[in-house]
């Protein structure tokens, strides 16, 4: 027995020597999925915290577009140029034309934007293209249903606009249960967000945690004000983190710590850049979806939704939503945020795009794992088709 524990015990200290090394290695090359101790209390740099304040920052809303700024692009081996004009909107490729009127206005996150779309491949734009039908678009990254509804409630808008479309991907779900991304999406250090809590059968509202420049004197306070309440801390952070001794925490997920591991080597070795990016996103909409199965969460996307539609009554406007499954979200079987869309339909417009996707040539309408599984021209081209013929313009 004694001999038995001793080479245990050797295998383990080499096994652990080696997962140190490993781990260090891979934080060294910035594979920002490996989280260990020292992401609890993240350095934030002062260049980043200035050029982030500059360039996106927003209090109200955590980041937005600037108006009339400009923002660089790379597209594969191309780089692309974006244009924000005097709403925050993208402009599009017919923006040379100064009497160019907007007949409806799109809010939303990436999808809406168009992230890694040229100027002239976003659904916004082939919809001025196939049905003269020319709107703005507000969309932003990563923004979740709760950025998307303050952000419609504070833009004004032209009058005569008189249709609003609101498009999220179901991983809005997990966007709204968060309000420092980096529990989610981790190292994604700069994303504070306010965000809604469910209180006495209605929503309320709590602010974005960044202030101003000064708030990142007292980051350290302010991470442990937010992180116990903070519904992805204990659910994914804690449970994805690696602590010494490393042996029993990456044994603790095994299956996906080795995977990370080896999709990460991958990537280093340039073998294969996208496999890591597919198992990120596909882990994220797997667990996403499992969150719908919950009234306490899910209650807060309709409660949103109740929102946006009290605020487009007021402010005499139609909208209509639109739900963008992204590519891995259409292999889960059964999936619980469209039967979640579809009871949702008698009080909403609603179009999923998921069914019509799925009826289409799936490889043609994404783009492949690095750009995160976004639309192509193609895909694009279906979402503005899609919106002519269901008439809402």
């Amino acid at each position: 027995m004694s001999y038995f524990l001793f080479r245990f015990l050797i295998f383990f200290i080499i096994f652990e020597i080696f997962l140190v090394l490993l781990i260090k290695l891979l934080k060294f090359k910035n594979i920002p999925w490996i989280i260990t101790n020292k992401d609890e209390y993240p350095i934030f740099n002062k260049q980043k915290i200035k050029m982030f304040l500059k360039k996106t920052y927003d209090k109200e809303l955590g980041w937005n577009w600037k108006p009339k700024k400009s923002h660089k692009e790379k597209i594969f081996s191309k780089q692309n140029t974006i244009r924000f004009g005097k709403y925050g909107e993208r402009k599009n490729f017919k923006y040379k034309n100064k009497n160019l009127q907007f007949n409806y206005a799109s809010f939303g996150d990436s999808f809406v934007f168009c992230r890694y779309s040229n100027n002239k491949d976003t659904w916004q734009s082939q919809l001025g293209i196939v049905g003269a039908y020319n709107g703005l678009n507000l969309g932003v990254g990563n923004y979740g249903l709760d950025q998307i509804y303050l952000k419609y409630k504070k833009t004004i808008i032209p009058k005569n606009i008189k249709t609003i479309y609101i498009g999220f991907v179901p991983e809005t779900l997990s966007r709204c249960l968060c309000s420092w991304k980096h529990y989610h999406e981790f190292n994604n250090l700069y994303a504070f967000k306010p965000k809604f809590i469910r209180y006495k059968k209605e929503l309320k509202l709590l602010s974005n945690p960044i202030e101003n420049l000064e708030s990142f004197d007292n980051i350290t306070k302010i991470i442990r004000n937010i992180k116990n309440l903070e519904f992805f801390y204990k659910r994914k952070f804690l449970k994805y983190k690696l602590t010494f001794p490393y042996f029993f925490s990456v044994f603790n997920n095994p299956k996906y710590n080795f995977k990370l591991f080896f999709y990460s080597f991958l990537k280093i070795l340039n073998l294969d850049k996208n496999r890591i990016h597919d198992f990120i996103i596909r882990e994220n909409c797997i667990k996403n979806d499992v969150y719908f199965n919950f009234k306490k969460n899910n209650e807060i996307i309709s409660k949103l939704m109740n929102l946006i539609k009290r605020e487009s009554k007021k402010k005499k406007q139609k909208v209509v939503f639109l739900v963008f499954p992204q590519k891995y979200d259409l292999e889960i079987k059964n999936k619980n945020y469209q039967k979640f869309f579809i009871k949702l339909k008698k009080k909403f417009s609603i179009i999923d795009f998921t069914d019509i996707f799925m009826n289409d040539e799936i490889e043609k309408i994404y783009l492949t794992g690095e750009y995160g599984g976004h639309l192509t021209k193609y895909g694009n081209k279906i979402v503005a088709k899609t919106i002519l013929e269901k008439g809402y313009n």
